[in-house]
């Protein structure tokens, strides 16, 4: 049986051969007609034998196109040529290696996706053409998309996020940039994707939320700014008296009573200005060493309300305390008596005269609560969130008046949250507050 090419190419030649020395040396049209017969049935042997290999040819079309359309990396009978398996065995080899980088890539996919999606952070990938690659779900969530087939940079609607994308597409270098979305600001990192050749391929656009730093920076400009202002108005009046003794006042002894008293009265509001900016900072590192113990929190507020009320006798107003029982927290005497004395002394000035303000202790699941309730002036809406900050001031004209300095609650607010606990504000314009402090219970 002939089995190649070249046994075949031998096998006709010969043929040919013996057919033209037969034509040359006798006339027997017989022997000739044997050899044609023999090369008809060769002729039909190699054309069913191609048609075999046609089919199969066509099987390996139907695969590739399967694993185009349905990814089906199905393996298919080899194709023998020679005693070997040439064509089907290199065909599987590449199958294998091409699902294998399927694999790997999807893979990859699944662990840049789970990475991404666990980052707060919106991300997206773009191609050379503008199309959306990937995207995590922050960002999908962003520019409220549900898919990303077939989507370009132009189909996102927000105009701020598309220029940089754009930009980052048309410049092929790393920029950075800040926006601001739904009023909270971002700043945008765009980094180009090359190459082995160092061909431009793409871009990386990644996006982080920076509105507690902005929030931070201005905060620390307010403070300044505040801090400042604080400072100026007794460092002036403190160079306004000096000036005027020193012009010819210090002859006048009322005169120099006066002033003398005034320049004192500043110094000491400057003195207490700087010892809480102080005591916030030190606050605010840690840096303050807290005397922990077990309190009698009934003890604590009756020895400041005793501390108070010489204030709240001279406006005629009555501090009633209820308690039913002896409750017990952990913590530093002398810091939350600090606490609990400034919220009754403002308690006191901002109520009018003739007025109850009244001290209610009770125990919670997991806090021992104290609410100080006056029927004062009130705290407008707006002003709720902000009065815990540094300087802030519902009534600055008032504050100043009675000598504060702004900065009472925002001390109150930084000793709670030391403890562990909470402070809550409830208030309504010219009928009273309320203000409930929640500390841990003592655990024994």
């Amino acid at each position: 049986m002939i089995n190649s090419r070249h046994e075949l190419l031998y096998f006709y030649i010969l043929c040919t051969f013996l057919v033209f020395v037969n034509l040359a040396m006798s006339n027997d049209g017989q022997i000739t007609f044997v050899f044609l017969v023999l090369l008809l049935i060769l002729m039909i042997s190699q054309y069913r034998r191609s048609m075999v290999y046609l089919k199969q040819l066509k099987r390996y079309d139907e695969v590739a196109q399967l694993i185009q359309e349905k990814n089906d990396y199905s393996n298919i009978r080899p194709l023998v040529i020679e005693q070997e398996e040439i064509v089907g065995v290199q065909y599987n080899q590449l199958m294998r290696f091409i699902h294998q980088q399927e694999f790997r890539n999807q893979r990859n996919m699944q662990i840049l996706s789970i990475i991404t999606n666990n980052i707060q952070d919106p991300i997206v990938i773009l191609n050379i053409y503008g199309e959306l690659e990937y995207a995590n779900n922050r960002f999908k969530e962003w520019v409220n998309m549900t898919a990303l087939k077939k989507l370009s940079f132009y189909d996102v609607k927000n105009e701020p996020i598309r220029k940089i994308l754009e930009d980052a597409l048309i410049c092929e270098k790393t920029r950075k940039k800040q926006l601001e979305i739904n009023h909270k600001y971002y700043s945008s990192v765009a980094h180009p994707i090359f190459d082995d050749q160092g061909e431009f391929n793409g871009v990386v656009v990644l996006f982080h939320d920076i509105s507690d730093l902005k929030k931070y920076e201005n905060l620390q400009k307010e403070f300044f700014s505040n801090a400042s202002h604080e400072l100026k108005t007794p460092i002036s009046a403190i160079k306004g008296c000096s000036e005027i003794l020193l012009n010819g006042g210090l002859n006048d002894k009322s005169v120099c009573e006066e002033f003398l008293t005034i320049i004192q009265t500043e110094n000491l509001r400057m003195e207490r200005l700087v010892k809480d900016l102080l005591l916030i900072n030190r606050y605010e590192h840690d840096q303050i060493k807290h005397q922990t113990q077990q309190l009698e929190m009934n003890q604590l507020l009756n020895d400041c309300i005793n501390q108070v009320q010489t204030i709240s006798n001279l406006k005629q107003q009555t501090i009633q305390f209820e308690e039913s029982e002896q409750y017990f927290v952990e913590g530093d005497y002398t810091k939350l008596q600090h606490c609990f004395l400034n919220l009754l002394t403002n308690a006191i000035h901002y109520s009018p005269n003739d007025t109850i303000i009244k001290v209610t202790l009770k125990e919670t699941q997991q806090f021992i609560e104290t609410c100080i309730i006056d029927h004062g002036i009130g705290i407008p809406a707006d002003d709720i969130p902000h009065i815990f900050e540094r300087f802030y001031r519902v009534d600055k004209a008032r504050s100043r008046h009675t000598g504060g300095t702004g900065l009472g609650l925002s001390i109150v607010a930084s000793i709670i949250e030391a403890h562990q606990g909470r402070i809550q504000v409830q208030s309504e314009l010219d009928k009273g507050s309320c203000f409930t402090v929640k500390l841990p219970k003592f655990s024994k």
